[in-house]
Parts: structure tokens; C-alpha cells; sequence
């Protein structure tokens, strides 16, 4: 059990591998049959959107076979950090589910929202947390969650907040981010390799202004204080290996094109990234791979970390 500032794990095991496929941005929802007057606020800016451009830039055909591609590397877990929807509609939300379904159970895949789903918190937020329930590790409790593969933790954030009309930025609140603090030293205590997933980009300037984590320099603070192996992050649309200071070097961050992009109207195309995390008793390695169709793969990381607590 976890509380605002104690969190209680079993011991990691001593060692252990997992293959992790992490998609983003699916945007895999259609907006067909949701009127403009039934938006009565922000998500009609975003209904505009889907109509003037994104419906033709997100498409569904290429999402399944960015997903073969993927399952083509019979991946143990699934990371999917946000933004499986445009305007976070209820009906979205449960098309979202759907998919969630068609790819894995609750035990191999994660998931978490990105700003489109939760466009307008309050709007969302209930629905949200009662579709997608089951890939949402103890739903309905704060935020980060939790869950234990093997000797891997993955810590979900969530960053969606109330932005304002044509921004697209997130926050963790304090709350959020207090948890966050006691969960990376708490697992990093028990041995637990930590893999952190978020919407927005974890630090600061690596976003545009008005897409950006309002909060990056607290939670690059707490990374650095604290540790994690690996964040994992969306919202950028963009193949993109950086880092972030840590207490024993730099922490890896990676981000992944839209999985769901057609490449046209000056977007990139399509991909996800291929992870393989390797436990062993005193160190962590992580092998990455950036995959886009239509070009080869590129290996993006291949380092050996501490293993924490070791």
C-alpha cells in the first residue's frame, strides 16, 4: 500500500529482462458523429482541428501496422504514454478502451493520459478513470501509480491539466509531484530498475513554451535527487534520445513519433521505440531502438547503469 509519502514495496528480484514496446499519440479515435453543439467549450477548438487537418494526418490503418510492427518483436510489456484520443469525449474514451483491449491485458500494458484526453479535466477525468480502469493501476487513487514487472517499476504520471485555449501544457502539481519523490527512492531502495512514464517532455526547455510541462524544473529537480533508469515521454511527436541529470549520471530520455502519423502535411511519419531492460544483481543495461515505417530501425540507447540500490 502507498500513501502522500510512504510507499511499501516487496524486494525487487534479484535479476531479470524485459521487452517493452512504447507507442504514443495514437490519436486513434474519430470525431465522426460528435457535433459542434454539443461542445459547448475549449474541445470545440480541437473538434476544429480534427476537422480542418488531423483527421487526415492521424489515421487508423497506419496505427495497426505500426502495431504489427511491433508485436513483430513479441513485446512482454506495453508503454503507451498519452494521447489515444483528440478531445477526450467520453465516446473517444471508449474507443480508446477498445484498443487498449485488442492489444494486451491490464498486466502487460500501461497506459496513461496525455493532454488530448484529458482536454478538459473535469469533463474527462471520471470517464477516463472508468474506461480505461482496468490498464490504470489502482484507479481512482493519485497519481503517480505503480506497477512491479519483474525487477522493473513503472511509474505512471499523469501531466494533463485545465490548459488554456491553443496551449497544450501539462502539470504535476504538488501532490503529484510529492508521491513521485517517495516512489523513485522507495523503489530505487528495493532494487527496482525505474522506468517513469509521462505525457510531456520531463524537462525544461525541451518542449515549446506553450506545449511545455509547466512544472519541468521541480520534476528534473526530483529526477536528479532521487534517480530513475529511464523516463519514457510522448507529446513531441518526434524520435528524440536526451537526458536528464541524476544523482549517479545522466537518467535517458526517450520519446517516440506519433504512433499513428501519416506523414503528411508536414508531420512525421510513424514509429514507435523497441526497449530491452536487463537486471542483473549490480547493473541495469537498456537497449533502445527507434522504429519508423517506411525507414531502418536506429538504435537510439545502449548504456549500463547502476543498479539501484546495489
Amino acid at each position: 500500500m502507498n500513501g502522500a509519502e510512504t510507499w511499501t514495496l516487496p524486494p525487487a528480484p534479484p535479476a531479470g529482462s524485459i521487452k517493452v514496446a512504447h507507442l504514443t499519440d495514437p490519436h486513434l479515435s474519430n470525431l465522426a458523429g460528435i457535433e459542434a453543439l454539443e461542445l459547448r467549450d475549449q474541445r470545440l477548438l480541437g473538434w476544429l482541428s480534427w476537422r480542418r487537418k488531423r483527421r487526415r494526418v492521424h489515421q487508423r490503418a497506419t496505427l495497426d501496422a505500426v502495431v504489427a510492427a511491433a508485436r513483430r518483436g513479441m513485446p512482454d510489456h506495453w508503454c503507451i504514454t498519452g494521447d489515444l484520443t483528440h478531445i477526450g469525449h467520453e465516446r473517444e474514451l471508449s474507443e480508446a478502451a477498445e484498443w487498449l483491449r485488442s492489444l494486451a491485458p491490464p498486466g502487460q500494458l500501461t497506459v496513461i493520459p496525455g493532454n488530448h484526453d484529458l482536454y478538459i479535466p473535469a469533463c474527462s477525468q471520471a470517464a477516463l478513470e472508468a474506461h480505461w480502469g482496468p490498464y490504470l493501476k489502482d484507479a481512482g487513487d493519485a497519481w503517480p501509480r505503480l506497477q512491479l514487472r519483474g525487477a522493473v517499476a513503472l511509474i505512471s504520471l499523469n501531466s494533463g491539466h485545465a490548459a488554456p485555449p491553443a496551449f497544450a501544457t501539462g502539470a504535476l502539481g504538488a501532490l503529484q509531484r510529492t508521491r513521485l519523490k517517495a516512489c523513485l527512492a522507495a523503489a530505487g531502495a528495493a532494487g527496482y530498475a525505474r522506468l517513469v512514464l509521462i505525457h510531456h517532455a520531463p524537462g525544461p526547455g525541451m518542449d515549446k513554451w506553450r506545449k511545455r510541462l509547466v512544472d519541468a524544473p521541480e520534476l528534473a529537480n526530483i529526477l536528479q535527487h532521487e534517480g530513475a533508469e529511464l523516463v519514457l515521454h510522448g507529446h513531441c511527436h518526434e524520435s528524440l534520445s536526451r537526458t536528464l541529470a541524476g544523482p549517479a549520471g545522466p537518467i535517458p530520455v526517450l520519446s517516440a513519433p506519433s504512433a499513428s502519423a501519416t506523414g503528411e502535411h508536414g508531420c512525421r511519419s510513424a514509429g514507435f521505440n523497441e526497449l530491452a531492460i536487463t537486471v542483473t544483481t549490480r547493473s541495469v543495461t537498456l537497449e533502445a531502438t527507434g522504429v519508423q515505417l517506411g525507414t531502418p530501425p536506429q538504435r537510439t540507447l545502449h548504456t549500463t547503469l547502476p543498479r539501484p540500490g546495489a
